[in-house]
C-alpha cells in the first residue's frame, strides 16, 4: 500500500503559501516540503517566515509582503517566478479572522 509520504507529485514544483508564518500556513508549508515542493512563503511576519524557511529540508524562500498591496504582490510574484519558477500551487491562507455566528458575518469583509 502506498502512503502519502511516498506520493510526491509536487517534487520540484513551486508552491506559494500566504500566511505561512504560523498555524495552518506553516503546517501546510511543512507538508508541501515533505512532498518535495519548492516553497515561496509569504506573509507579514518576516522573522517567523525566515525561521520556518530555515527549518525546512528543501528549497524555500520567504517574502515579507502585505497581500493587500497590489503593486507589492505583483513585484513579489515576479521575484518568486525568477527565483523558484512558476507556481504550480497557490495556497491563499492569509487573512484576518472575525468571530461570531457564520450567518451574522458581513460577506464584504
Amino acid at each position: 500500500m502506498r502512503t502519502l509520504t511516498h506520493n510526491r507529485p509536487l517534487q520540484g514544483r513551486t508552491v506559494v503559501v500566504t500566511g505561512a508564518a504560523r498555524g495552518l500556513g506553516a503546517a501546510l508549508a511543512r507538508a508541501f516540503d515533505d512532498r518535495g515542493a519548492r516553497l515561496a512563503l509569504l506573509g507579514l511576519e518576516g522573522e517567523r517566515l525566515r525561521e520556518l524557511a530555515a527549518s525546512l529540508h528543501g528549497e524555500a524562500a520567504c517574502w515579507e509582503v502585505d497581500l493587500t498591496d497590489d503593486a507589492a504582490m505583483a513585484d513579489t510574484a515576479r521575484q518568486v517566478r525568477g527565483r523558484l519558477g512558476p507556481a504550480s500551487v497557490v495556497v491563499g491562507n492569509a487573512g484576518v479572522a472575525e468571530g461570531g455566528p457564520f450567518a451574522d458575518l458581513d460577506p464584504q469583509v
